[in-house]
C-alpha cells in the first residue's frame, strides 16, 4: 500500500486553509476570522495544543445548515489544487494520511476513489476532537489504530514531521519544489534544515 500525505504532497496548498478561507467569505461567517487568529496566535505562541486552537477555529461548524452541500461547494472550487503528478500513480487501494479533520477530507477522496483514510477525527456538527489532531506521532498512532507497521510500501510528504510514517515505510520520498520527489534520507541528508521545519 502506498501512503501520501496531503496538503503540499498532492493537493497545492493547505486544505484547511483554503476551507477557512472559503467558510469566512460567506455571509455571517466573517466574524469566525477574528476567532481563528486569535486561537492561532495561542498555538503559534505554544500557550495552547494543536488540538485545542482547532476545536475552538472550527466552532463555525454549529452554524452551516447543510455541511455537505457546502462541502461539495468547497471541493468544486479547490479541486483545481490537486496535483497533476498523483493522478498518474494513483491506485485503488491507496491510503490518505492527513492531519485535516475527516469529514473535510472524504469527499475528496470518493471523488479520487479512494476508501483509505487517517485523519484527525472531529466531530462535524461541534468541531470537538477525539483524542489529539493527527500531526506528528499522533498521525502514526491513528494509523496504527487500523494497520500495522508494515503496511506501507511507499510514502510520500512534504513535511519532517511525518518522518514517524517515513520511518516505518519500506521506502519514502520527500515532496518537494512542487512535483519533485527524493528519497526521504537523501533528502534529509542533503538538506539539514529540513529537519528543522
Amino acid at each position: 500500500m502506498n501512503v501520501y500525505d496531503f496538503d503540499e504532497t498532492i493537493f497545492t496548498g493547505d486544505s484547511e486553509d483554503r476551507f477557512f478561507d472559503f467558510i469566512f467569505q460567506k455571509k455571517g461567517f466573517k466574524h469566525y476570522k477574528y476567532f481563528w487568529k486569535f486561537w492561532n496566535r495561542l498555538w503559534k505562541m505554544h500557550l495552547v495544543e494543536k488540538t485545542v486552537s482547532r476545536e475552538h477555529q472550527y466552532k463555525f461548524l454549529k452554524d452551516i445548515d447543510d455541511l455537505d452541500a457546502t462541502l461539495e461547494e468547497y471541493w468544486d472550487n479547490v479541486e483545481k489544487y490537486m496535483k497533476p503528478w498523483y493522478n498518474k500513480v494513483k491506485k485503488d487501494d491507496d491510503m490518505i494520511a492527513s492531519g485535516t479533520p475527516r469529514f473535510l477530507l472524504e469527499p475528496m477522496l470518493k471523488r479520487l476513489g479512494l476508501k483509505n483514510l487517517v485523519a484527525t477525527e472531529m466531530d462535524p456538527k461541534t468541531g470537538k476532537i477525539d483524542g489529539h489532531f493527527a500531526i506528528d506521532k499522533y498521525k502514526l498512532e491513528n494509523f496504527l489504530k487500523d494497520w500495522t507497521e508494515d503496511a506501507i510500501d511507499k510514502f510520500y510528504s512534504d513535511a519532517y514531521s511525518d518522518h514517524y510514517l517515513a520511518d516505518i515505510a519500506k521506502e519514502a520520498y520527500v515532496i518537494h519544489d512542487g512535483e519533485q520527489f527524493t528519497e526521504w534520507k537523501e533528502y534529509c541528508d542533503t538538506h539539514p534544515e529540513f529537519s528543522d521545519k
